[in-house]
Parts: structure tokens; C-alpha cells; sequence
């Protein structure tokens, strides 16, 4: 019984994420005729906030992950 539960439980995650992927390439190609939008001061402030915070998970995953590895230790 728990076989089946668990194979259930896939074939909803695999059913699940092809919809959600038919939803994302739906509204790729919808907005694809759109034109750009001038971004304001509070949209660039946000994307470049945005930016920053990326590089900076980036650069802290790499320096926790060198400062992990046994050569440092």
C-alpha cells in the first residue's frame, strides 16, 4: 500500500511540474510581442538590490566552500 502511495505521490510531482513548465513557456511566448518597460528609480533600485544580493550569496558559498575543504582545516 505504501508502494502505491509513493508512486502516486511521483506521477502528481511529474504531472505538476509539466504543467507548471507548459504555464512558464505559455507566458514566455505571450510576452514575447510585449515591448520593454522603462524601468523607474524604485525598479532599477530593486533589480540592482537584486543583483548585489546574488553576487554576494555567490562569493560567500565560494568562500564557505574553500574554508571547508581539508587543506584549511
Amino acid at each position: 500500500m505504501l508502494v502505491a502511495i509513493v508512486l502516486l505521490a511521483e506521477a502528481l510531482v511529474v504531472v505538476w511540474f509539466t504543467v507548471f513548465t507548459l504555464m512558464l513557456t505559455s507566458m514566455y511566448l505571450d510576452s514575447k510581442d510585449l515591448p520593454l518597460p522603462k524601468l523607474d528609480i524604485a525598479g532599477r533600485t530593486l533589480i540592482g538590490s537584486a543583483k548585489l544580493a546574488f553576487f554576494a550569496g555567490m562569493a560567500a558559498l565560494v568562500v564557505l566552500t574553500v574554508f571547508e575543504m581539508p587543506v584549511f582545516s
